[in-house]
């Protein structure tokens, strides 16, 4: 046996703590590492849990605890490496304690190589734990990957929806902001239309004021005292109507006589026996002069703005009476109803007005039958109406009119057609069919500017005064159109009973109920 002694090699029993070390450390960092991955992460629900859970209780407690052996173990290696060499500096190598010689039954050396054998069969162990630990972290970092993965998606899949549900909100508040910028154009296009309507109403006014004066002097007679006033009287209100629509920025618009575009609607059927669906009288029988002024105030009754359309089949072809009513609204601001002061303004005034134009429509609608011949019956402004038509010669050729009938009328200035047979009827102290002062001229020159008229009646014009029904100061008894008809009852006048024996004659008076139909028309103003 040789007499060299044998034992541990300190420095390999050093290198084999620091390993060790090195190894606990390792873990300890994949410990940290793996601990900010799964607490770091934004992430919640059941399977989070459970894997923080497991985490916490089973696997970082166990990469700690074989750090923290590792630790222990390197510590021990080292101090015996200490130990070793302490000893081998004492003792000259013979009766070492722990130390044999070659071929001695001392067995230290073998215990000494049976502790390194134990340690490294304890390192591997704990690596190889520490390995599953770290094979079960990457497991769960690849779980947690993967569910952070779908998590995305989901929210990848939801932001598109929300970007879509934006894109739908934010084209609908496109459409709503489209919707209120179009609202805002309109109004301010109202608000334009309005001022641009009250100029060109102040224009219109102003035209007829010119004809009324300057284009009477052009044509060879002086101007109408009428027309000149009620010229006037429109232009002012004209101007006061366009100061108050500017001074509102059009927010305002009183359309002060105004006199605007003319409609008719369809015709409505009337019967003898019955009203009509909305309370209108039934259809009258003209047989005699009383009913036919009666069937003026059938008129009225059928609502504002309503014409009255009668039509008799006799043995001599058709004849169709055309009953108009007169004023029945004095509002300077013009509605929807041309029977008011606007339309007597403009007709008074010389001017074609939207109430002729309206009645012209609504004869237009009624279909009058080919060949018939036409009577025009008017109260007050309906008899301004009709005398309006009546002097447009080519009206009376197109709708054949050969009579027309008014009571309580101004319509001296009228120029009548003279193939038209015509019957003025007035109350002697009725106002209303003086106010165009007997046709009476304005001479701005002369020191007596209202010269005596010029009128001169046609040979088939007759004009009848009667009797007051009442008082003569009461204007609106006098002027009432049921008085009219209740003084034509009770008059002997012969101009009265010869008109109504030449309409008896003409096919325009019956009494047979049965070759008589009617239609009311209801006519309005637009502007």
């Amino acid at each position: 046996m040789s007499d060299t002694m044998q034992g541990q090699d300190p420095e390999q029993v050093r290198a084999l703590a620091q390993m060790l070390e090195d190894g606990a450390s390792q873990l300890e960092t994949v410990k940290q590492i793996t601990s900010v991955a799964v607490w770091g992460f934004d992430g919640a629900g059941p399977n989070v849990e459970q894997m923080r859970g497991e985490w916490e209780s089973q696997h970082a407690p166990m990469l700690g605890t074989v750090a923290e052996s590792l630790t222990t173990y390197a510590q021990r290696a080292r101090a015996n490496a200490d130990a070793q060499d302490q000893t081998s500096s004492t003792y000259d190598g013979a009766g070492f304690p722990g130390v044999s010689t070659q071929g001695s039954s001392n067995s230290g050396g073998d215990d000494d190589g049976g502790v390194l054998d134990w340690l490294g069969d304890r390192a591997g162990d704990l690596w190889d734990a520490g390995g599953d630990a770290v094979d079960w972290v990457g497991d769960k970092a690849g779980d947690a990957a993967g569910w952070l993965g779908d998590r995305a998606t989901d929210l990848w899949n939801a932001g598109g929806d929300a970007v879509g549900w934006i894109g739908d909100k934010g084209s609908d508040a496109l459409g709503w902001l489209g919707d209120r910028g179009s609202d805002a154009l309109g109004w301010l296009g109202d608000r334009a239309s309005a001022i641009g309507g009250a100029f060109e109403n102040v224009g219109d006014a102003g035209l007829q004021l010119w004809d009324a004066t300057g284009g009477a002097i052009l044509d060879g007679e002086w101007p109408r005292t009428t027309e000149v006033i009620a010229s006037q009287i429109r232009l002012a209100g004209a101007v006061v109507g366009l100061g108050i629509t500017a001074g509102s920025s059009g927010m305002l618009d009183p359309k002060i006589f105004d006199d605007g575009d003319p409609y008719a609607d369809a015709p409505r059927p009337i019967t003898q026996d019955a009203k009509g669906p909305n309370g209108e009288p039934p259809l009258r029988v003209p047989s005699d002069l009383e009913n036919l002024t009666q069937g003026v105030t059938d008129s009225y009754g059928a609502g504002d703005g309503n014409v009255r359309v009668t039509t008799i089949d006799g043995p001599n072809g058709p004849r169709v009476i055309v009953s108009v009513p007169g004023t029945e609204s004095w509002n300077p601001s013009a509605g929807d109803n041309p029977m008011d002061l606007t339309g007597n303004l403009v007709t008074a005034g010389g001017s074609r007005s939207t109430m002729s134009a309206a009645v012209e429509l609504a004869m237009q609608n009624a279909d009058i039958p080919p060949g018939a011949e036409v009577m025009l019956v008017g109260h007050s402004q309906g008899g301004m109406t009709v005398a309006d038509l009546a002097s447009d010669s080519g009206f009376v050729s197109q709708y054949n009119v050969t009579n027309a009938v008014t009571f309580g009328s101004p319509i001296d200035s009228a120029h009548i057609d003279p193939s038209v047979s015509v019957l003025e009827m007035q109350h002697r102290s009725d106002v209303v069919p003086r106010l165009d002062l007997g046709d009476a001229r304005f001479n701005p020159f002369s020191p007596n500017p209202v010269l005596p008229g010029g009128h001169n009646e046609s040979a088939n014009h007759t004009t009848v005064t009667m009797d007051n029904p009442g008082s003569w100061y009461d204007a609106g008894g006098n002027h009432s159109h049921e008085a009219y008809s209740e003084s034509i009852k009770g008059s002997s006048d012969p101009g009265l009973a010869a008109y109504e024996q030449q309409l008896r004659e003409s096919g325009f008076l019956t009494n047979d109920p049965s070759s008589v139909t009617g239609q009311d028309i209801h006519v309005g103003r637009n502007n």
